[in-house]
């Protein structure tokens, strides 16, 4: 039985490796967003506003209240004037009770729903504050994948070069045995050939900064032999600008309308029961001085006829208040709006480039199979042929790069746009 466990576990730990071999980019996004733990913090907003809401609940609840006191005054209630033939009463120095009260709610102006949802408010800014924060490392996250594509790509290019200098130099090397060329042109071939190897040793060191950085942000099992898929997205068609940024400002202007109708209620007369049950030494009449039962109950009105202005001049706040949201969120949608333009004409400009980035490297291959030839021959010069490699190399580079810059362009564009 411990063998079949044993022989279980390895099949999981090798399937769990296999899955690790090749990882796309909205993996990534989403395992950073679960390793940063932006579903918890979700989930603590969400219980925040249960508590709130149930909170809320109690204002239209009766209130019951505990009310036990002893109290010692120093003068008796009693009659100075004598009456014949009868026995003054005389009220007791102390007074004890035990009593309890309560009050019920009939109409306060609905405060209790207005204030449910200026609570629910709250909670929805700080949900828009976690959106903001994860659109920032949506954004953090492509940048990374992105540049180790970049990286890789340059690693690729520059293995294919060494290995057409390679085949070159062994060419060379026969060539200057047979005494057919010279040894100053294998030189220059070996010299570039370290230049290039210094190149790799940079890039190799690069992406394991960036595959350690993007290892960070998901916490998933990255490393050197981890191939990442080239994202391949649509520019969205929405027309409609749905940043976190612009609805934290709608939600916080929706807050501030709903502090202006719970001001504007709370002017609005308390209409409420009220009562009281227990026991009183003495009761309510004071002159039986024994423990007596203590009920009462009423109805009670009551209404602030004039607050000096104070409800007008809290209410004029927050209508400066929502004034001045409403010019940021004008701002910062502008804002967007000059972004989403940069971003069309950088999609509109690679998509150019890459329709014509074939047929200069086609170009470039032909000089370079030209030159290869003229360089047997000895009419061209180690160092020429060097050099165009570098420019064939260069121009295969340029079309891998437009094609993860036009894939950069789109995903900046959409991530704007709040997709």
């Amino acid at each position: 039985m411990i063998r079949i466990y044993i022989i279980l576990l390895g099949v999981l730990l090798s399937l769990n490796s296999m899955a690790q071999k090749r990882i796309t980019l909205d993996s990534c996004i989403s395992a950073a967003y679960q390793n940063l733990e932006f579903n918890i913090q979700s989930e603590y907003i969400n219980q925040g506003r249960t508590q709130a809401m149930e909170g809320s609940n109690h204002y239209n609840l009766p209130n019951f209240e505990l009310n036990a006191n002893a109290t010692i005054q120093n003068e008796q209630i009693a009659f100075t004037i004598p009456v014949a033939g009868f026995d003054v009463p005389e009220a007791p120095l102390n007074f004890n009770r035990l009593l309890v009260n309560f009050n019920q709610t009939i109409y306060n102006g609905n405060l209790a729903s207005k204030k449910k949802l200026i609570d629910s408010l709250s909670y929805d800014e700080q949900q828009q504050s976690v959106e903001i924060d994860k659109m920032k490392i949506k954004s953090q996250v492509i940048g990374v994948y992105a540049t180790i594509l970049v990286v890789r790509t340059n690693q690729a290019i520059l293995i294919g070069q060494i290995k057409v200098l390679d085949k070159k130099y062994n060419q060379l090397k026969g060539a200057v045995e047979g005494g057919i060329s010279t040894k100053s042109k294998l030189q220059i071939f070996a010299a570039e050939q370290l230049k290039l190897k210094q190149r790799m040793t940079e890039l190799t060191y690069s992406e394991y900064a960036l595959l350690a950085t993007l290892n960070n942000y998901t916490g998933l099992p990255i490393n050197v032999t981890t191939q990442l898929d080239m994202p391949t997205p649509e520019l969205t068609s929405s027309t409609v600008i749905n940043r976190p940024e612009l609805i934290l400002i709608d939600t916080k202007i929706e807050g501030l309308k709903a502090k202006d109708a719970l001001v504007s209620n709370a002017r609005k007369p308390y209409v409420g029961l009220f009562g009281s049950v227990g026991l009183g030494n003495p009761g309510y009449n004071i002159f039986d001085q024994s423990v007596s039962p203590m009920v009462m109950g009423g109805l009670v009105v009551k209404w602030n006829i004039w607050d000096w202005n104070k409800t007008r001049s809290d209410r004029a706040q927050l209508v400066i208040g929502q004034s001045i949201l409403t010019q940021q969120r004008s701002r910062a949608e502008l804002a967007f709006e000059r972004e989403l333009i940069k971003q069309q004409s950088e999609v509109a400009k690679y998509q150019k480039l890459i329709s014509s980035d074939d047929e200069i490297i086609e170009a470039q291959n032909r000089v370079s199979k030209s030159m290869s030839s003229e360089l047997m021959n000895g009419i061209t010069t180690a160092s020429d042929y060097t050099a165009q490699l570098n420019t064939e190399s260069s121009a295969k580079l340029n079309k891998e790069l437009h094609q993860i810059q036009l894939m950069m362009a789109i995903l900046t564009y959409n991530t704007l746009k709040g997709n």
